[in-house]
């Protein structure tokens, strides 16, 4: 196992550490948007991308190279410790704060530019955009058709509200397009075929801020336009994930499911499994773009969801007795299904072969009670990346064979992670992400 020692910059200021990452970079055509191909021959870089991390200690956004192992830069971020995104094209972190009712935006400076004839990468120093969300409780943030969704759950003197971005409105400093909605709700909303389906919640039902129902939009220029509020119900709806074929939200009595390949996108109901616990429901719903399948979560227990079969529509996944699962997800293009339980260990199954376990990784020892450990994947390489649970260092998995690569020691404690690079295509994974 190979240790990467990081030179920590968290006592340089921050423009000191700018300085210095502009002499560390690898920089195709000249470390400018504007640069000349003329006095450039290199238009594709090969690199295993940057890392965001925030040093809690220095209460700092930190971007790491992967490649060399160097702090590139150090931006100061005052209240809470944020949770880190990437975004739908892996070039920004989204940082989300909701006790602070703030998003903001950084650029990694790795990106690709369609120059006609070719496509052109670029390597530049981060940089903090100067875009904020300011709106009230940014809890849900999904991706889906190259769009970043953000769900405001606002408040009691605050409607929800839904924002939405791309990588390329991020690039001038812009939205896409947001929809307020009427009341307040701990709800979420997903971008499928240009289509929002974003959950509704009936204010006259007390006690609850959890939706109900489900709406639809079409997003038309610079806003969205209703088409239709479900009938369907889904009481106490909590979670969401999008597939293949579906949409699926999680519900206290079941799974509704949106088919997506139907004319009209017609919804079913799914009752819930004969097996799941007394008094449990599936409130964590994951899904890829490449697999049929979803994924749901209800406390220890995990079930593959295949809406369309007809012999047997939840198969629980075994991961392993007295084990709870603490981080779980697709990778990139949906070949491994990984599930990092609290005994250390991470669970690697495979979708297109029946959900064959394929192995496990002792990652680490048992975190121990209240310890999360936080997961990125990278979207250029077969590589998952957990940070620790003391926030030291990060794990380098690679997914195709099941082994530690490397451990990276940080020299800083970090909380929340988030690969950011050149992804080999555009294909959209959907977990669900929230932010606490």
């Amino acid at each position: 196992m190979n240790t990467n020692k990081l030179a920590p910059l968290a006592a340089m200021p921050l423009k000191a550490s700018v300085l210095l990452a502009s002499t560390l970079l690898l920089t195709a055509c000249g470390g400018s948007n504007n640069s000349s191909d003329d006095a450039h021959t290199d238009t594709d870089i090969d690199t295993a991308g940057r890392l965001a991390l925030f040093d809690t200690g220095a209460s700092a956004l930190k971007i790491v190279d992967l490649d060399s192992g160097d702090v590139l830069s150090s931006m100061v971020m005052t209240g809470e410790a944020p949770a880190l995104h990437a975004s739908p094209g892996n070039r920004y972190v989204v940082a989300t704060q909701r006790g602070d009712d703030l998003v903001s935006f950084i650029d990694s400076g790795l990106y690709t530019e369609d120059h006609g004839d070719h496509m052109h990468d670029y390597a530049e120093t981060p940089s903090l955009l100067s875009l904020t969300l300011n709106d009230h409780k940014p809890t849900h943030y999904t991706v889906g058709d190259s769009y970043g969704v953000v769900f405001f759950d606002g408040g009691d003197a605050a409607s929800s509200k839904v924002t939405v971005f791309s990588d390329e409105t991020l690039g001038s400093n812009s939205t896409l397009a947001s929809l307020p909605l009427e009341t307040n709700m701990h709800g979420v909303a997903k971008m499928v075929d240009g289509h929002l389906f974003v959950t509704y919640r009936d204010s006259s039902i007390p006690g609850t801020t959890l939706p109900t129902m489900v709406e639809r939009y079409h997003l038309d220029g610079g806003s969205f336009e209703f088409e239709e509020r479900y009938t369907e119900t889904c009481p106490a709806l909590h979670g969401a994930a999008v597939g293949a074929h579906s949409l699926g939200f999680g519900c206290g009595d079941g799974v509704l499911v949106v088919d997506l390949h139907e004319a009209g996108y017609p919804t079913t109901k799914l009752a819930n499994p004969a097996s799941l616990a007394e008094g449990a429901r599936i409130g964590t719903l994951l899904g890829n773009h490449d697999v049929d399948e979803l994924v749901g979560l209800a406390g220890d227990q995990m079930f593959v969801i295949d809406p369309e079969s007809e012999s047997q529509v939840f198969l629980e996944l075994d991961i392993g007795a007295g084990v709870g699962p603490l981080v779980q997800g697709f990778t990139t293009h949906g070949g491994v299904f990984y599930v990092l339980g609290d005994d250390g260990g991470l669970r690697l199954f495979a979708p297109s072969n029946d959900w064959a376990l394929l192995g496990t990784v002792q990652v680490m020892d048992a975190p121990g009670a209240g310890n999360k450990p936080a997961v990125t994947l990278s979207a250029a390489q077969n590589r998952l990346f957990v940070l620790a649970p003391d926030g030291q260092a990060v794990i380098e998995i690679d997914t195709t064979d099941g082994e530690i690569d490397r451990t990276i020691d940080l020299g800083f404690s970090a909380s929340g992670i988030a690969w950011l690079g050149l992804a080999d295509d555009g294909h959209d994974h959907h977990n669900e992400e929230h932010s606490h």
